[in-house]
């Protein structure tokens, strides 16, 4: 899904996520209904929001493979736990 973005766009989406607060967290139940719906409204007034998953690395590939599948975002960077996605433009 990331192929989308230039470099020089990803760039400046990188920059914008490294000083914004995390979102949102996901708890130990994981990705479910509630957090996606959380993630909706936050893309509703931001291209842009950032996530706080798994301490487990496996689990948080997991993770950020099931919500750009569920959501139409990509990927921005992941930095330790913590990850900055961006809305794809439709």
């Amino acid at each position: 899904m990331s192929e989308t973005l230039t470099g020089k766009e990803r760039g400046r989406l990188k920059s914008l996520a490294k000083t914004r607060p995390v979102d949102l967290k996901v708890g130990k139940k994981g990705i479910t209904d509630n957090l996606l719906s959380e993630i909706r409204r936050i893309l509703e007034d931001e291209p842009l929001f950032k996530l706080k998953l798994s301490p487990e690395k496996s689990t948080r590939l997991e993770q950020v493979g099931h919500i750009e599948d569920k959501l139409s975002v990509s990927l921005i960077s992941m930095v330790g736990k913590t990850a900055s996605f961006s809305k794809i433009a439709s």
